[in-house]
């Protein structure tokens, strides 16, 4: 007794983990469990613990050692002793927490642990996820077993279960996690199942990644199911594989998803597919329908070919070009480079007319004629020579106004008889605005009092149907109508129906817009 009380103080000394362990198994060989329970406590030997506190049945009491330290093996040790005991929840329970999945599966199976086995099959291998779905499937639960063949990688059987039970759900989820690597002969049975169920979206999903995508791509254009960028380089495999076995055959298919992506306003991802298949003409007119300007530009400087230098120009004449300096000059840049001088020449005319219409400019005016006249000599085309012969009237009528509008200062007479010789030409009007002239005289006598020309002059303009206000202020002419004793005169209200006109113009311009150039 003195000894092994020596033996006690000299261990409780050295407070050694081993020591602790080898005199908690001695105390426990004497029959001193509580002893022992403590020397092991002090070792941190939980499987010991558990041990212990099993053979004298506090299963609960090991349970609670089990949960605070979480020790795989005394959580196995303690699952087998549940497992002896018929407590199966108990010993499902510990199993799992052990990692001893096999064993936790055994159970649930032979208990009928439905909630258990879900979760348990979902943590285990692969091989008992397997195991599991097949007991499911034995028990009419095909949905979760549905879920635990595909999880543990068995695929076939899985789509198999699918079909044989019509589960759409669960077919629908394992369609999204197929890929090209999936046996094609699957990936066409569950195509083929979404086709007969009308659900064209999943069925065009899979013809593209098992490549078949001729027959992807005509269920696009049947049931307008919208072409991703992903799904249209899916559907143009690369050279050499089925349906692109030539360069021809390629250019075909890029073209047929092109022009699809076109019908569905996806303007940007038609012009890539139709550059890659060589067409940069059909290219640049989807562009021009997306009406991105900035890429518009871009695509015509890299595609250096005069009719998509055109198309461009022509586009950006149709933007605020007056007013935007950078968009004038591409205008300019690209008629030039394809050599456009037809179309050069009509713009410099735009440009005159803008000049006159919106800002009487007409030195500009006669700047930009004078350009129009030097790229039509440059032109080849039919009645060119008429059409110069319209230009250098155009020019002379400008000029002789500009002159006129000089006189004003220095000899006032002779601007007068300008003015009239200007209004006497029959075809003034397609060079100058009239109204302009009219002004020009109207404002002069009235700077000298001279109220009865100027009012006989605004008379005349009335006679001719011209709108006063965009001419002349509103206030002069009420000076000279009332110095002549007369009601002032008032420019006629605009005709009805006028702003609808415009609108069924604009309309009938949108529809011709939508003319489809493939067919």
């Amino acid at each position: 007794g003195a000894q092994t009380a020596k033996l006690q103080s000299y261990v409780d000394g050295a407070d050694d983990g081993e020591l602790n362990r080898w005199w908690a198994q001695f105390c426990e060989s004497n029959g001193q469990f509580d002893k022992a329970l403590q020397y092991y406590e002090r070792a941190k030997d939980q499987l010991a613990i558990v041990r212990v506190l099993c053979f004298h049945e506090k299963l609960d009491r090991a349970a609670e050692v089990v949960n605070e330290s979480g020790d795989m093996a005394a959580s196995y040790h303690l699952a087998r002793q549940f497992e002896g005991k018929e407590r199966i929840k108990d010993a499902v329970f510990f199993y799992q927490r052990a990692q001893r999945f096999n064993h936790a599966v055994r159970l649930a199976k032979q208990h009928d642990m439905v909630n258990e086995l879900t979760m348990l099959a979902l943590q285990a291998p692969p091989r008992l996820m397997v195991e599991a779905a097949e007991y499911f499937e034995g028990r009419g639960m095909p949905a979760k077993a549905v879920s635990l063949y595909q999880k543990g990688g068995n695929m076939a059987r899985a789509l198999d279960l699918c079909f044989r039970c019509r589960l759409f759900d669960s077919l629908r989820e394992i369609s999204d996690s197929l890929s090209s690597e999936t046996d094609p002969a699957m990936l066409q049975k569950c195509a083929e199942f979404f086709l007969d169920h009308g659900q064209y979206e999943k069925t065009v999903h899979l013809f593209t990644i098992a490549g078949e995508c001729t027959r992807a791509l005509d269920l696009c254009i049947m049931h307008n199911i919208a072409i991703s960028e992903e799904m249209a380089e899916r559907m143009c495999p690369p050279l050499g594989s089925r349906g692109a076995e030539n360069e021809e055959t390629r250019a075909a298919l890029l073209a047929k998803i092109a022009k699809c992506c076109k019908r569905q306003g996806n303007y940007h991802l038609a012009c890539k597919k139709y550059t890659q298949a060589g067409d940069k003409v059909k290219a640049m007119k989807c562009l021009l329908k997306s009406g991105d300007t900035e890429k518009i530009i871009f695509f015509a400087g890299v595609s250096r070919t005069r009719d998509i230098y055109v198309l461009a120009a022509n586009y950006l004449q149709n933007l605020d070009w007056h007013s935007d300096a950078e968009i004038m000059k591409n205008i300019v840049g690209f008629y030039t480079k394809a050599k456009a001088f037809e179309q050069l020449s009509s713009f410099y005319d735009a440009c005159a007319q803008v000049e006159i219409d919106e800002y009487r400019d007409y030195e500009k005016a006669n700047g930009a004629l004078r350009e129009a006249l030097a790229y039509l000599t440059k032109a080849r085309v039919q009645g060119k020579e008429q059409k110069m012969g319209v230009l250098n009237q155009k020019i002379s009528h400008v000029e002789a106004f500009v002159g006129a509008r000089k006189m004003v200062k220095t000899d006032p007479q002779q601007m007068v008889r300008l003015c009239h010789d200007l209004l006497e030409q029959h075809d003034v009007e397609s060079a100058i605005r009239v109204g302009d002239v009219y002004a020009l005289m109207v404002e002069w006598y009235y700077s000298q009092q001279q109220m009865e020309q100027a009012y006989s002059l605004v008379e005349k303009m009335r006679a001719r149907s011209i709108i006063l206000s965009p001419y002349l202020d509103h206030e002069m002419v009420s000076a000279i109508y009332q110095r002549m004793g007369m009601p002032v005169a008032q420019d006629p209200p605009p005709p009805q129906g006028q702003q609808e006109e415009e609108a069924v113009e604009e309309e009938v311009i949108d529809e011709g817009d939508d003319v489809d150039d493939d067919e």
